[in-house]
């Protein structure tokens, strides 16, 4: 497998800052909305563990995930809530990772605009005391996207890979929100 640095051939460098950032975090989001949410453990190393976006604004690159108030998440965060976000679209583009840090939130009437019914699966509806949001604030990070969209950069790769050529799709660029 090919490593994605920066700068590597065939990377094109675009890096974004304030609106054109916040509008590339929401498109990369939008197309993939489970990421691994990483906080600082006790002993300062990370620990990740999968969760579902709720909601993105658009405007800010700003984040909303529901949360239990006592998870074991949330007594790390009141500890240090500094945290990175990893998304993947898929195999051939879509890579996001996100910096910055969060704030939980208990506000009912902001629950009850971001619930979803799915969310029944965790929590005994809209009105559980245990139910929290954490707002994430990005304040930078990096993406990898494809020009082409995921099929197309799939079927360019296969052909690549058949003729022994490289294949030059891929866009990275620092994000500063």
């Amino acid at each position: 497998m090919q490593d994605s640095d920066p700068g590597a051939a065939g990377d094109r460098d675009e890096d974004l800052a304030g609106a054109a950032a916040a509008r590339k975090v929401a498109d990369l989001v939008d197309a993939g909305d489970t990421c691994f949410f990483c906080t600082h453990s006790m002993s300062a190393e990370l620990h990740a563990r999968p969760m579902t976006v709720t909601e993105v604004e658009e405007d800010s690159g700003r984040l909303w995930f529901f949360t239990d108030v006592d998870s074991f998440k949330n007594i790390e965060l009141d500890r240090d809530p500094r945290v990175t976000l990893f998304f993947k679209e898929s195999d051939y583009g879509g890579h996001l990772k996100l910096d910055g840090t969060t704030t939980e939130v208990t506000d009912r009437e902001t629950i009850h605009r971001l619930w979803n019914p799915k969310l029944r699966a965790w929590f005994d509806g809209e009105d559980d005391p245990r139910i929290s949001l954490l707002r994430f604030d990005p304040s930078g990070g990096e993406y990898w996207d494809n020009r082409h969209g995921a099929a197309i950069t799939g079927i360019k790769m296969l052909f690549g890979a058949l003729a022994g050529r490289r294949v030059d799709e891929g866009v990275h660029g620092q994000l500063n929100l």
